[in-house]
């Protein structure tokens, strides 16, 4: 019998999911012998319902959420040995990784182009003891570059980044840290660091490398230098896809990592959008460990 779960967190975004669910279930119900449909209430729900899925075999498992919900579905079914393939549905306020498959982030509109003809193979990152599905991060200057909203983007394009960047810079500070890659060891003061699955954070490039959801490598970005102008012009480079052209942007791809902190404090790790962990941490890729379905416009 062919399954499949949804999980739903209808708390995520504008909390107004119930209109478009039996669309969904009619639609799954078409392609599958059995639909149950689960609803996150509280920390980790989307964790443990995957790793049920996985449990019991599950085909598939339909993420409508946002980053954070996916998140948790990543986490839960990263760690097992059976993985179902992985549909994703736009619930929250921030649907990153649906702008990386060429997803639609109107729910409607992700229903109808919900396709089961192609999948494709993804990397997932591995920090710690958790997962990630396309980034890890710190520093002051995240906030300008994951929370800039939609309304800002569709005004001005990405110099709605470039405005939460000079916001944000003068309260910025940097760390050192020592970074081991390969036969590589480096330290740096660094005020913002990114390792990515992919070279970009949505429709947001870092670079003009043709970077890959399955390319098993991890793409890092980190800003280095302290002076103001310096970081407004390295952030600037960064936002529009020139850290090949910045001095102050250092960037390199591998498959494992490790990064320590050599200063006496907290330095919080980014993971997805969501607070986990703290320095020091190893990182690795997980080549093509997650199977995901396509939107039609992909397909």
């Amino acid at each position: 019998m062919k399954k499949c779960m949804i999980i739903e967190n209808p708390n995520s975004g504008k909390a107004n999911n119930d209109e478009f669910m039996d669309i969904l279930n009619k639609k799954l119900n078409q392609e599958f012998d059995q639909v149950v449909h689960e609803k996150t209430e509280k920390e980790n729900d989307g964790e443990n319902f995957s790793k049920r899925a996985c449990d019991e075999k599950f085909d598939s498992i339909f993420v409508v959420g946002g980053d954070g919900t996916f998140n948790e579905v990543i986490n839960g079914i990263s760690k097992m040995d059976y993985r179902p393939k992985v549909g994703l549905l736009p619930g929250g306020t921030n649907n990153t990784y649906m702008q990386l498959i060429g997803g639609s982030n109107d729910l409607k509109e992700a229903i109808d182009n919900l396709s089961f003809e192609k999948t494709k193979k993804v990397d997932i990152g591995k920090c710690n003891d958790s997962y990630f599905s396309y980034y890890v991060c710190f520093g002051k200057l995240i906030e300008a570059t994951t929370s800039t909203d939609s309304s800002e983007k569709e005004k001005l394009g990405g110099f709605a980044y470039v405005k939460n960047v000079l916001k944000t810079i003068p309260n910025d500070e940097n760390v050192k840290i020592e970074i081991s890659y390969e036969d590589n060891t480096f330290e740096w003061n660094a005020s913002l660091v990114y390792i990515m699955t992919v070279n970009k954070i949505g429709n947001l490039e870092f670079s003009n490398d043709d970077g890959d959801l399955s390319d098993g490598e991890l793409n890092v970005f980190i800003m280095t230098e302290e002076g103001l102008m310096s970081k407004v012009n390295a952030a600037k480079d960064m936002l529009f896809g020139k850290v090949d052209e910045n001095e102050n942007v250092k960037s390199f791809t591998c498959k494992k990592l490790s990064i320590k902190n050599l200063e006496d404090k907290e330095i919080e790790l980014d993971m997805d959008g969501e607070v986990n962990g703290t320095l020091p941490c190893d990182i690795e890729i997980l080549e093509k460990h997650i199977e995901i379905y396509l939107p039609k416009s992909n397909n």
